[in-house]
């Protein structure tokens, strides 16, 4: 139950709200980065002063929003931001592990954004596939003839539209994978420094014990890559794009995985901070290294690189 309200109590959150508000004020490109980051006063704040005030200061951050910047912005709000707020933060109130506490809030604010995409563009009497890939075929469009690029040569100007279209049927093709993995990330972002920021104000009571370089996806998680890859490479139609989809998700989930082990032997060998950050910058900049990555998490239910498993028991003479 929350202690009696303490003017001081607020002012960390107040602080951090200030903080992403002149970030957007001052830097406008950088306001999709801060929308991110902007859960984070709100969980504070609701594991400060419990569920109760949490909740109506969502439905308030809700309602300026709404007045300020119309229904479209509350409800982008609302359905990628608040309920992944209040999920996250109630989920880490009752000492889930972090990794259920990721896997329901990041759900929650999944199923409710593509719910909305559905009741939005369904009724333009139109699959919804096919507005993702007239929105994603613009943007490219836009993008090559700012840079000249549909100029020139008709064949070449063909082949460009050709790889234009492709493209953009595989991203329309993956639209529910790629909402569902922004949330996976925005939910483990704004989870890791919660946590930093707690622990160093507040002290990490509130949290669960657990090691995020102790996380070890279970085994059978395996098939589903299997099968997705599987099912992407050999379907057609629906059973393609639903392998598509899966096969996406699960590899950003085996390449957390993979980060797992890396943070492992970094803490094991007292590896310097700025050697973590450089190391990550070069891992998140280089799609080998993503991939490299992907394949250390997917290979570690055989290799057991951190040796997490108990060793069998020995058979009796």
């Amino acid at each position: 139950m929350p202690e009696s309200f303490q003017p001081k109590d607020t002012a960390l959150p107040l602080i951090l709200f200030l903080v992403l508000f002149v970030i957007v004020a001052v830097l406008p490109p950088l306001a999709v980065f801060v929308g991110v980051l902007s859960p984070i006063p709100l969980i504070v704040l609701y594991l400060q002063r419990g569920s109760r005030t949490g909740l109506v200061l969502v439905g308030l951050v809700f309602v300026v929003l709404l007045v300020l910047m119309g229904p479209r912005q509350a409800t982008i709000f609302f359905s990628e931001y608040a309920i992944l707020a209040v999920v996250l933060a109630e989920t880490i109130r009752i000492r889930f592990p972090f990794d259920r506490c990721i896997f329901f809030s990041a759900t929650a604010s999944a199923v409710l954004s593509l719910f909305l995409i559905f009741i939005l563009v369904g009724g333009q009497d139109r699959p919804v596939s096919e507005f993702f890939q007239e929105q994603v075929e613009k943007h490219f469009r836009l993008s090559m003839e700012t840079f000249g690029a549909l100029e020139g040569d008709s064949a070449d100007k063909k082949a460009l539209e050709e790889v234009v279209e492709n493209t953009s049927r595989m991203f329309a093709s993956s639209y529910p994978s790629l909402v569902a993995i922004g949330s996976l990330v925005t939910a483990a972002v704004n989870y890791a420094l919660v946590r930093f920021i707690w622990t160093r104000f507040y002290g990490p009571a509130v949290f669960a014990t657990g090691s995020f370089s102790q996380w070890v996806l279970p085994e059978q998680f395996v098939w589903l890559l299997i099968a997705s890859g599987t099912t992407l490479f050999l379907g057609e139609g629906f059973i393609a794009t639903l392998g598509l989809n899966v096969f996406l998700i699960m590899a950003v989930i085996y390449f957390f995985q993979g980060l797992s082990i890396l943070v492992h032997f970094l803490e094991v060998k007292n590896v310097l901070k700025i050697f973590w950050a450089v190391l990550f910058f070069l891992i998140f900049i280089q799609p080998l290294l993503i991939g490299l990555v992907v394949g250390l998490g997917v290979f570690d239910i055989w290799a057991d690189f951190r040796k997490l498993k108990a060793p069998l028991a020995e058979p009796p003479e």
